[in-house]
């Protein structure tokens, strides 16, 4: 398979992944969850909810029982809380590590939480483990880092960068986000 036909081999869509955490979410919180109390939580219309629900139903993450409550089966919620796991590693990594402003953080966690693979939210785990270490060659390592984020961003230019290659990244970022990035 082609590496970028792979978004399409994920588990579940955005969407299903905010609804089955949202199960997940209201059943820790009151013990029985219902399509309106997502459709809440989520704020969307209960149409919506209901249509994403019967999703995750039908792929076994979910089931409904006579009474129009909503379970979350065992598959489910691996899964449910596979994602939040990841989500809770992603932020860590954006704020602590990189330094991401927090509203930030939480925007790319949420597109990309349930995008990433087990492999590589272990790797980022085991990353942020270590560069979180009280190690000081660590500790001087991201100090420099992040004086070097503040520092005037001197990019060696498209022929001698070999992360950039073809369009520079830095000059693909609108000006006035640079400025606040300082």
């Amino acid at each position: 398979m082609e590496v970028w036909k792979e978004f399409e081999a994920n588990q579940l869509t955005h969407s299903a992944a905010h609804y089955l955490v949202a199960v997940h979410d209201i059943l820790s919180e009151r013990g029985y969850a219902r399509s309106a109390d997502v459709a809440k939580k989520l704020g969307i219309a209960r149409s919506s909810a209901s249509l994403g629900l019967k999703a995750l139903i039908e792929k076994n993450y979910l089931k409904e029982d006579e009474n129009k409550f909503i379970q979350i089966t065992s598959q489910g919620q691996r899964l449910a809380e596979e994602i939040i796991g990841k989500k809770l590693v992603l932020k860590r990594f954006f704020q602590d590590i990189l330094k991401v402003k927090p509203y930030q953080a939480e925007v790319d966690c949420c597109k990309i939480e349930h995008l990433i693979s087990s492999e590589t939210g272990s790797s980022l785990l085991h990353f942020i483990h270590f560069m979180s270490s009280e190690d000081a060659e660590i500790k001087k390592i991201l100090e420099k880092f992040w004086k070097s984020k503040e520092a005037s961003h001197a990019c060696p230019g498209l022929s001698r960068c070999n992360i950039c290659e073809t369009v520079c990244i830095k000059e693909q970022i609108p000006s006035k986000l640079r400025v606040i990035e300082k």
